[in-house]
């Protein structure tokens, strides 16, 4: 074993603290490729999941006027009232889903549109949390005003008149 002077360990170092800390810079790590992957396109989105989940809303309170007379219809059982809640439910978190970043046309006026619908539908999962029907039948107004909004404004060709009926 050799026995180095203290200055020949001091040149030791420097030099192996110059050759370790004057080289390049690490490379930061990639970012980890996210856990979260669409599956869906946004129509089928909206098709397949968004609208069903909205027409659960809409078709559990209204009135139906007809030369029979006056309908009333709104949830009885616990079963359509669940009906109601997994509707208003599924379209809080679809509204996550929109504003995922491979969907989200822009991230100021989309996501604002998404946290609308998100909004509204928490009012009536709230209401059907507590089988107010009045309460669903509001909310599901607005939640129809935050829809046409955004399709007002991203797809307008959804609002083209279909001609007479």
């Amino acid at each position: 074993m050799v026995a180095l002077k203290p200055e020949q360990v001091v040149a030791i170092l420097l030099a192996a603290a110059l050759q370790f800390g004057c080289g390049e810079a690490p490379k930061p790590a990639a970012p980890p490729a996210s856990a979260v992957r669409p599956v869906l396109s946004l129509k089928q989105l909206m098709e397949w999941v968004i609208d069903p989940a909205a027409d659960a809303v809409w078709d559990s309170v209204k009135t139906i006027i007809t030369e029979q007379g006056t309908k009333e219809i709104a949830p009885q059982t616990q079963e359509q009232w669940d009906a109601v809640r997994n509707g208003a439910a599924m379209l809080v978190e679809s509204s996550n889903l929109l504003m995922m970043q491979t969907r989200a046309r822009d991230q100021d006026e989309w996501s604002a549109a998404a946290r609308r619908l998100a909004e509204t539908a928490e009012k009536a999962l709230k209401a059907a949390g507590s089988r107010d029907a009045a309460g669903v039948f509001a909310a599901g107004g607005e939640i129809y005003d935050a829809c046409a909004a955004c399709h007002h404004r991203y797809a307008p060709q959804l609002n083209a008149d279909p001609g007479p009926r």
